[in-house]
């Protein structure tokens, strides 16, 4: 896909949803890539149909209740029919335990790959180091690793999600985040603080560390605010911003006027709030295309296993409100 994108003159993106139909692009466009792919003989990881024997992928997501694993589950889906691949789903929770469940309990169905969104960065179940199948990771890291890697830059996403809601006139900002061992939460807050330090070098980072599936957010996140005179806050996930916006409905109408908001993961709902929430949007079907595209042709090629760690980073983009 790289090659036919390279000669095309075009991003591996478009390249994806012209193979995978899955954005209508413009004619001229598309009839440019499918030249290339005619003068490449390119095959895309949908031979798969044509294998004798059906290839079934395992899928561990971080949390199926976060929007952001919702509409990965929904890219995969609507994408892996057309493989002619069978896929097994199944949700860690977050919790390092389950992962390595799920993992033995796929093997154990002989998947021929896996995709998967670590629970813990610090904590890499040793059966992944001996597999004999790909894993390519989706949205989350280990720290140390030999896989191919597809998200986002965390870092600069964050970075400019700061930059977007100082823009708007917030000056005291701080971070709403989870303690938990999380790469992607990691790479937000080190975002964070390097924008507030670039725009005071006096300035100290205020960041709220939750526990992950706690039930005491309310309280802390409330004293936060209030302790702080916040005027502006970065969400980590879009679920911490459901949390934010609960405590704002006992808050004073001075405080729920001047606090600007920003988020990681678009939801349809937010357009309806009365508190304006902008978003840091990641491309999650592109995402998941492209991790998805990956494993399966290091599963028809029989591609030798990673040795090194790789990263695939998409761009992200700024919903304002």
């Amino acid at each position: 896909m790289e090659a036919v994108a390279l000669r095309a003159g075009v991003s591996i993106t478009t390249v994806s949803h012209v193979v995978n139909k899955t954005r209508n692009v413009n004619q001229e466009t598309k009839d440019a890539v499918l030249k290339v792919i005619e003068e490449l003989n390119y095959r895309s990881a949908k031979m798969a149909k044509s294998n004798k024997e059906t290839v079934c992928i395992g899928v561990i997501l971080a949390d199926a209740r976060e929007d952001y694993y919702v509409a990965m589950i929904k890219a995969i889906e609507s994408v892996v029919t057309d493989y002619g691949v069978s896929v097994i789903f199944c949700d860690s929770e977050a919790d390092y335990e389950k992962e390595k469940k799920n993992i033995s309990v796929l093997l154990d169905r002989n998947v021929n790959g896996l995709l998967l969104a670590p629970a813990n960065a610090d904590r890499m179940p040793r059966i992944l180091k001996n597999l004999s199948i790909p894993v390519v990771l989706i949205d989350r890291q280990y720290e140390s690793h030999n896989f191919l890697s597809v998200g986002i830059n965390n870092f600069r996403s964050s970075y400019l999600g700061f930059k977007c809601i100082l823009e708007k006139g917030a000056r005291k900002i701080g971070f709403i985040g989870y303690s938990d061992p999380v790469s992607t939460i990691r790479q937000r807050i080190l975002g964070y603080k390097s924008a507030i330090l670039e725009f005071d070098q006096t300035a100290i980072p205020k960041v709220l560390y939750l526990k992950y599936n706690r039930g005491d957010s309310f309280p802390l996140i409330k004293q936060f605010i209030f302790d702080e005179g916040f005027d502006g806050l970065v969400c980590a996930t879009s679920t911490l911003c459901y949390e934010l916006i609960a405590v704002l409905d006992t808050l004073g109408a001075d405080i729920q006027k001047r606090l600007k908001i920003i988020t990681f993961d678009d939801n349809r709902w937010f357009d309806y709030l009365k508190y304006p929430v902008s978003v840091i949007s990641q491309p999650v079907a592109e995402i998941g295309n492209a991790a998805l595209e990956h494993l399966l042709q290091m599963i028809e090629q029989k591609t030798p296993l990673c040795t090194i760690k790789r990263e695939l980073l998409f761009d992200t983009s700024i919903i304002d409100r």
